[in-house]
């Protein structure tokens, strides 16, 4: 039997597919002459071409996929580093927050020293003050106490004794004074 896509069966005779006789094929050669001389030149002429600009698009996407895989590997290493940076300045943040903490609790504690020397001189200073002037306020009842009772002296004096006895006084008071200033005038000039 022939192949079976060129013939068909009918009863007992068989009958081509397309039917074509002699002349029919040698007038159908030069169209495909004609197709086959145009597939020849639009596969020399334009798959070529074709094929260069697919090949080159196909390079310039993995070129691209590539470029964005070691982008893509940047952006990881960057963020990396970046999170990092960023912990180590959080640690360093923390550092200079500690240390500034140090600084305030050290500054804090001279200001409070200093506060507290400064006013346990102003009560040292106060102290001495009031030592000073109690000794200026005895020292000046001392000497009211002093003159009033010479004045009440002299007063009662003056009252019980005569003359006489006033210049017997007087004179033993001046003696006992000059005796006094002598000894202080000598001890001044020894000390000297």
């Amino acid at each position: 039997m022939s192949p079976q896509f060129l013939f068909i069966l009918q009863g007992e005779r068989y009958r081509p597919l397309l039917d074509m006789d002699l002349q029919m094929f040698i007038g159908m050669l030069p169209n495909l002459f004609n197709f086959l001389l145009t597939v020849v030149l639009l596969t020399w002429l334009l798959w070529k071409p074709v094929k260069k600009i697919l090949q080159a698009r196909a390079d310039r996407i993995e070129n691209e996929m590539n470029d964005a895989a070691v982008s893509k590997a940047t952006a990881a290493e960057l963020k990396a580093s970046y999170e990092q940076k960023v912990r180590e300045i959080e640690k360093e943040r923390a550092e200079i927050l500690d240390e500034a903490r140090k600084l305030a609790n050290e500054s804090r504690e001279r200001l409070l020293d200093a506060a507290k020397a400064e006013a346990l001189e102003v009560k040292e200073r106060a102290s001495r003050d009031i030592a000073t002037e109690l000794e200026q306020i005895k020292g000046a009842v001392h000497q009211s106490i002093i003159d009033i009772s010479t004045d009440m002296a002299a007063k009662l004096i003056a009252a019980t004794v005569d003359k006489a006895a006033h210049d017997r006084l007087f004179s033993e008071a001046l003696t006992e004074l000059e005796a006094t200033t002598a000894f202080k005038t000598e001890a001044t000039h020894v000390a000297v």
